[in-house]
């Protein structure tokens, strides 16, 4: 089997059934928040009150959707039987791992896409302002790219991923990155922000947020990409271990 056949197959299995369209409501739930809770205000406080709100709650849902698609890519295949076919595959783990990324990283574009679009709409049809919210879609997909790195490998090495995962983005990236500057780089959700700041100003209460970490392109995607690098290195590195046990 091909990189490119293994990338359909893992995206087909990931895309099947109605899955997709609840993590797409997950993700989209943030901002429609946002639009419902804009209703009275000036077009200025709307616009405000959607960068804020995605600052501070579009990561945490994002991130949970993003979970249940990184914990699928290897579990769907076992349940549907195929895992065993897959492992016996001439492809080396290197090209399975990072097949494996670019389909879960893939359709978990397609649901943050499906999030930030609902946002969009609310704030272009409430405010009238149709392109304030377009600078927020590189946070949702640089977010899609490094949380699908990170729940990739999870969702392989451990029985419960979804609880691991669970502990990562409540415990790590909701708790450990706040308290201790130190880590706060590490957190995927600071990088997708960093490279949101850097695109568009944002208001004051939306970059407390990414405190300590300032606004960039540049270094936003920079640690983004090694993120996914190591993610993927990591899950390959699982992969060879499998086949030396």
């Amino acid at each position: 089997m091909t990189s490119v056949r293994l990338v359909k197959h893992l995206s087909g299995q990931l895309l099947h059934g109605r899955r997709v369209y609840g993590l797409t409501a997950l993700a989209a739930v943030p901002v429609f928040v946002s639009w419902v809770a804009g209703g009275g205000e000036t077009v200025a406080d709307k616009l405000e009150l959607y960068d804020v709100i995605v600052a501070s709650l579009s990561g945490l849902t994002l991130a949970i959707a993003v979970l249940v698609i990184g914990a699928s890519v290897m579990r769907d295949e076992k349940d549907a039987g195929t895992l065993p076919f897959l492992y016996l595959s001439p492809i080396p783990r290197w090209q399975f791992a990072a097949a494996s990324w670019i389909a879960a990283a893939g359709v978990a574009t397609l649901v943050a896409f499906g999030g930030w679009a609902v946002g969009w709409l609310g704030l272009g049809l409430s405010s009238g302002n149709w392109s304030h919210a377009l600078a927020a879609l590189s946070a949702y997909v640089a977010a899609a790219f490094g949380y699908s790195a990170v729940f990739l490998p999870i969702g392989y090495l451990f029985t419960r991923a979804i609880l691991v995962g669970l502990g990562y983005v409540f415990v790590w990236e909701g708790i450990m990155t706040n308290v201790m500057s130190g880590l706060a780089p590490s957190s995927i959700w600071r990088m997708a922000m960093s490279i949101f700041g850097g695109i568009r100003e944002l208001p004051d209460d939306a970059l407390e947020v990414l405190n300590p970490v300032l606004p960039g392109i540049g270094g936003g995607i920079s640690k983004l990409l090694a993120t996914v690098v190591i993610g993927v290195g990591v899950f390959a590195w699982a992969l060879q271990r499998r086949d030396a046990l």
